[in-house]
């Protein structure tokens, strides 16, 4: 994964932090279709109280800016739970994400041989999946998507199931209103045709691009001016440095890495209002899970204003944003 969010200003109506329903996940790919899930969710929204209907998600700075400064939101790691049956970067723990109400995936971005982009972390397909040897013998890249869909992907406890590899159209079409996205580019894949297909299906302001140097920032402000951009700031004259590359405040998201995440720095991202990103799964995850003590992340959740973790359906159990600090971000998001 990599770091993180901030993006443009475009106005969003009311939104609940308590994400829709999706209705009962199958194993299956072949029952996972984007259409399958839109009357899913159609169906499971007649069923809660947690979400205005006839609502679009807000831009996810507005988002950042009205969430009550003692609670942080929850990114899963590349977009599934660590010891669950659910694939990495895949349709299927998109929808379990949705349904546990995390509010964040982070996801990984590939492009194969014949220009068609799909969600895979590795460069190569053994650790993640299984099938014919003549495909899982291959670089992703020199893949074809209709061998690809030969593969079978293993789940996060290197069980094979029924799921194929994922395109990212399907997962953006599917994400669209209900789950906020960060994209890490693969170095497989175009950014340039990785942001078209982002524009194209209406996400831009639901994304967060994350660069890894300078060069890349600048490379995604020039395809995408309007978005959020995740920027590794480290220390507090970081944030002039970028900006005089030519990337606006207004845009940045801070990852702060390994950390530690210094009330220093956390104080300097404040007075930008630059939301800061920080990740429970260099360290945390293991604490916590050795441990046993969830309070971990409370504590570790004080001055990050996003928590990318492994464990993300846990993560989120315990920093769920609730009562009225929830109904006061509904109201803040109603007024941008």
């Amino acid at each position: 994964m990599t770091k993180f969010l901030g993006s443009n200003f475009y106005k969003g109506s009311i939104f609940s932090i308590l994400l829709l329903s999706a209705t009962a996940l199958s194993s299956c790919q072949k029952g996972n279709t984007t259409d399958k899930i839109t009357k899913d969710d159609v169906r499971a929204s007649n069923n809660t109280s947690n979400i205005s209907n006839n609502t679009t998600y807000p831009d996810v700075i507005d988002l950042f800016a009205c969430k009550p400064a003692e609670n942080a939101f929850v990114a899963a790691h590349r977009g599934t739970h660590i010891g669950s049956k659910f694939p990495e970067n895949s349709l299927i723990s998109l929808q379990a994400l949705v349904k546990n109400n995390v509010s964040f995936a982070e996801i990984d971005v590939a492009q194969l041989t014949d220009g068609k982009l799909i969600t895979f972390h590795d460069g190569t397909w053994e650790r993640r999946s299984v099938g014919p040897n003549e495909v899982l013998s291959l670089p992703v890249a020199a893949t074809t998507w209709e061998q690809s869909q030969k593969l079978l992907l293993k789940d996060t406890n290197d069980a094979i199931t029924a799921t194929r590899p994922s395109s990212f159209a399907d997962i953006l079409t599917y994400a669209k209103d209900k789950i906020y996205l960060e994209i890490d580019f693969k170095s497989s894949a175009s950014e340039a045709d990785v942001i078209s297909k982002i524009k194209s299906a209406g996400m831009l302001h639901q994304v967060i691009l994350i660069s890894y140097t300078t060069e890349q920032a600048q490379r995604l402000h020039n395809l995408a001016p309007t978005a959020a951009i995740s920027v590794g700031i480290f220390k507090p004259n970081d944030i002039k440095d970028l900006e005089a590359q030519g990337i606006p405040i207004n845009v940045m998201t801070a990852w702060t890495g390994e950390g530690p995440l210094t009330l220093e720095l956390a104080n300097a991202l404040r007075q930008h209002n630059i939301p800061i990103l920080a990740a429970s799964f260099f360290s945390i995850d293991n604490q916590v899970k050795q441990s046993g003590n969830t309070y971990i992340y409370t504590e570790f959740a004080k001055l990050p204003d996003l928590i990318v973790t492994d464990s993300a359906f846990q993560t989120q159990q315990v920093l769920e944003i609730k009562g009225n600090n929830l109904q006061n971000m509904k109201t803040c998001l109603a007024q941008q």
